[in-house]
Formats: structure tokens, sequence, C-alpha cells
């Protein structure tokens, strides 16, 4: 599979790289491939990156406050490079960019009824809450309904700041296509091997649904 790969905020492509690397080797050794994204909004760094990496940062859109309309500026600019250069067969995001990708499924689904899904599959690292594409609300789980509905992988941490996101982001998720795992710790993506191996079997199992 061909993966769009969407940092998340205050950060860039080159650190979403370095932070998936351990995945990636082994992901790699399937066939699987990887693309990745800057977002949009130049940023500030990410407090515990300060003086540890070079930018420019980046913003898929807003953060800490309603992003309006840079949701929507979001979404066309991720739909542009999809198009110069994809097409993508999944998508993994970290914090705001599984968010993003989260918007996007739910958005495509949304205005393309009975067209083929947006992605085959999905990987959400450490996932915040995805906004709706006016981005004045969160799109919330509600009872019996699941707005994403090809398989995910849902990677958390019960010692993260957004824990509570990532599970209402594993909440509008079609449940017999969910995949979910705990690797207990921050918001950070572990690269010990026990983590390393838990995380790349929820990734595998999510690719073998999506190949039914």
């Amino acid at each position: 599979m061909k993966f769009l790969c969407l940092h998340g905020a205050s950060t860039n492509s080159e650190i979403f790289e370095i932070q998936t690397g351990g995945l990636r080797q082994q992901l790699s050794k399937k066939g699987h491939t990887f693309k990745f994204m800057n977002g949009r909004l130049v940023a500030p760094v990410e407090g515990e990156l300060e003086g540890v990496v070079e930018g420019p940062f980046f913003n898929h859109y807003d953060r800490d406050t309603s992003p309006g309309a840079t949701v929507g500026e979001a979404i066309e600019h991720t739909q542009r490079f999809i198009e110069e250069e994809g097409p993508f067969d999944a998508v993994m995001g970290f914090s705001q960019g599984a968010a993003l990708a989260a918007a996007m499924i739910i958005e495509h689904a949304k205005t393309h009824p009975g067209q083929p899904p947006l992605f085959r599959a999905a990987v959400f690292l450490c996932g915040a809450s995805p906004w709706e594409s006016s981005g004045l609300m969160l799109i919330q789980p509600t009872p019996d309904t699941y707005p994403i509905n090809i398989p995910t992988a849902n990677v958390v941490g019960r010692q993260d700041p957004i824990y509570a996101a990532s599970m209402k982001l594993y909440g509008l998720c079609e449940p017999s296509k969910a995949m979910l795992y705990d690797h207990g710790s921050r918001h950070m993506i572990p690269f010990d091997m026990k983590h390393t191996e838990g995380m790349i079997k929820v990734i595998e199992d999510t690719i073998a649904k999506a190949m039914v």
C-alpha cells in the first residue's frame, strides 16, 4: 500500500519520518511505501523540540482555538497534494495529522455518497479530535453511528494528555473494522521492540482487512 503521511501540529514531515522510522522499516519490508506532506501554516516549534531539530515547522490548521476556515483550507491543501502525488491507498497521521485524515475521510463519505472511500485504510497515531470541515464544531461520536467505515488502526497512549480525544476518534470508527493498541505512554510513538511489534500487528491486521 502507498501511505499518505500527515505530521502533528508544530512539527514537519521530516520529524514525522523520524517518529515513524521503526514502523516504516518493518512495513517497507512488506512492500508498503510512504509519502510525507507538510502542513500549510508556518508555526512555532513544539516546545519539547525547540533547539533539537531545524525548521520550518507547520500546522495543518490553527490549533488551540476553534480553527474555522483553516480546516477547509487544510483539506483543500491535502487534496491537491493527493492529486499531484497520489493516488494513495491509505493514510497515516499523528495527532493533528490523524484528526485531519479523519475529517477528510468523513467529509468525502458525506459529499461523495455511493463512491469508493477516499482511502482504503487509516492509521491514527495518538489522534486528536477531528473538526467538521467548517472548523466550527468537533465531530462527536453518536450511538450506533460510525462515520469512518474503513479499516483503521488506532494507536493511543494512556498517559497522553489527549488520550480522551484519541479514544473519541476511535469511537468514530466502525467497531468491526477498528483495531486498538494502547502503548501506555505519553504523546509519542514508542521505539522499543515490544511496542513496535504491537503497533505493527494492528497496522498489518488493518491492511489485511482493507485487502479483502
